[in-house]
C-alpha cells in the first residue's frame, strides 16, 4: 500500500492509498468524515486519478463527467474506488471508475482530467 500524493487537505481529501495499481489499472482507498454524496464520490474517484501520475506531475483538473450511475446509496465511511485509465491524449486522461462498499457496487461512470 502507497499513500497517494495530492494536494488536497481534509476535510476534501477522500482519496487516501493506493491498494494496486498496474499500468492502466488501479485501486483506492477512500475515506470519508460523513456518508458520502454522489459528488463527493466523484470528487474522490477524480482524486484517485492521481495514482497515474509521478511524484512531480499528480495535479490536474476535472473536466467532463459521463455516464454517471447511482446504483446505491452508501452506508460505510470507508469505500474503495476501482479505475482503469481508457485513454490519453497529450494532457488529458480518460477514466472509466467503479467506487465499491465491500463486494456492493455504489457508483460508475467516467470523467475526464485534464493535467497540470
Amino acid at each position: 500500500m502507497k499513500e497517494l500524493s495530492l494536494p488536497h487537505i481534509a476535510p476534501i481529501r477522500f482519496a487516501q492509498d493506493i491498494l494496486f495499481k498496474e499500468q492502466n489499472s488501479a485501486r483506492v482507498s477512500l475515506s470519508f468524515d460523513e456518508l458520502p454524496s454522489l459528488g463527493m464520490m466523484v470528487e474522490a474517484a477524480a482524486q484517485s486519478s492521481a495514482a497515474f501520475g509521478d511524484e512531480e506531475n499528480s495535479g490536474g483538473f476535472l473536466v467532463s463527467l459521463k455516464n454517471i450511475k447511482l446504483l446505491q446509496k452508501p452506508t460505510k465511511l470507508v469505500l474503495e474506488v476501482s479505475l482503469t485509465n481508457e485513454h490519453n491524449l497529450q494532457a488529458m486522461s480518460y477514466f472509466s471508475f467503479n467506487v465499491y462498499e465491500g463486494l456492493e457496487e455504489l457508483l460508475c461512470g467516467s470523467f475526464v482530467i485534464v493535467k497540470t
